[in-house]
């Protein structure tokens, strides 16, 4: 018997927030009905997945926990799904499309090492698989219906970067800092991001690790590398999202997981549990977390200078009447180019500074 995977290199989140991964016996006394269990895995597993199957240098104990991860799934029967994490992998930035032979390549090399049998003797850079996993327009279809949540994160997190850069987080600005995130979502976007607020209630309060998350601290910053960073964090909650979608899908009948190595994403969400989620007709879905208010700020007041911010922004998005209405992703595309000309001046003049 296995004892359940925790591996140091992999974090475990399901809805309900951290996790490990249960054998085939656990699966059964704790999911009831829901015997069996689904892994979505992250851009950042994809990679070292690939790189186990080129035999491109992967240390000795990532070789190891991707060993132990293969063989977990193989031995209790695991369903894995690469195709979220490929997606991300396979969709640049600027170009607003999926790069479908790109996709293609990676989802039939993941699921193949998952497919085989495991063996160090075998070099899987020579493979010849039976098969070839079928990509086709269902898959461009579902990446086009999710890349407007994808964009409406990005450019969520962007103003959160711009405020931050302007109004330094810390805890005379908390009020100031969250008022002014909500009323942006309020009035500019027209949408309440949970994950993304929740992020912005950590940075604004003063938990410094999160800051990472949206490129905040290096010296010498590149608008390149700013924009990537955040473009980064947006996929993580797309994946958290469809964690969240999946958990609520009358359809699906697995238990499902997300794999990953991003230590930050793992910390703002293992406390966290799927309040529900809701689709709007004509826009992307959305879904809501709740989640113990932890912050650096070790009083009373700061908690509850938060409290009140997001009491006032959730009551007034609940009771808002005109919910429901045609998205309209080219105002969000505006938006987007508007953040990024602004976040390329606020870099150049720190660099001029």
């Amino acid at each position: 018997m296995i004892a359940m995977i925790s591996l140091p290199t992999f974090f475990v989140l399901t809805s309900e927030g951290e996790s490990v991964l249960p054998d085939s016996m656990q699966q059964k006394i704790t999911h009831n009905r829901r015997k069996d269990s689904m892994l979505y895995l992250d851009a950042n597993v994809c990679l070292d997945l690939l790189n186990y199957f080129n035999g491109a240098g992967l240390m000795d104990d990532k070789i190891t926990n991707v060993e132990t991860l293969i063989f977990f799934c193989q031995h209790y029967k695991i369903s894995v799904v690469p195709k979220f994490g490929a997606m991300e992998l396979s969709t640049n930035r600027e170009l607003k499309t999926l790069d479908l032979n790109k996709y293609q390549d990676i989802v039939n090399k993941i699921t193949y090492v998952f497919d085989k049998p495991l063996s160090r003797s075998e070099k899987l850079k020579e493979w010849n698989p039976p098969y070839t996993v079928e990509v086709n327009q269902m898959d461009i279809l579902s990446f086009n219906a999710f890349y407007p949540l994808l964009l409406i994160s990005y450019v969520t997190l962007l103003e959160l970067y711009i405020i931050c850069k302007e109004n330094n987080p810390r805890e005379a600005n908390i009020r100031q800092n969250l008022e002014r995130f909500c009323h942006w979502c309020e009035y500019e976007l027209n949408t309440s991001m949970a994950s993304e607020i929740l992020l912005a209630t950590r940075i604004f309060g003063g938990v410094s690790e999160f800051r990472r998350m949206v490129d905040l601290d290096k010296k010498t910053a590149s608008v390149n590398g700013v924009l990537q960073t955040i473009w980064g964090t947006a996929w993580d909650f797309f994946h958290m999202r469809m964690l969240h979608l999946s958990d609520i899908n009358p359809d699906i009948d697995h238990k499902t997981y997300l794999i990953t190595q991003d230590k930050n994403i793992f910390s703002l969400f293992k406390s966290c549990n799927l309040e529900g989620a809701v689709t709007f007709s004509g826009t992307p879905s959305r879904s809501f977390v709740s989640s113990e208010l932890k912050l650096h700020y070790k009083n009373d007041l700061a908690s509850s200078v938060i409290e009140d911010v997001l009491e006032e922004f959730f009551v007034k998005r609940t009771t808002k009447k005109l919910l429901d209405g045609e998205f309209d992703i080219e105002s969000v595309y505006r938006i987007k180019n508007e953040l990024e000309r602004d976040i390329q001046g606020l870099i150049m003049k720190d660099q001029l500074a």
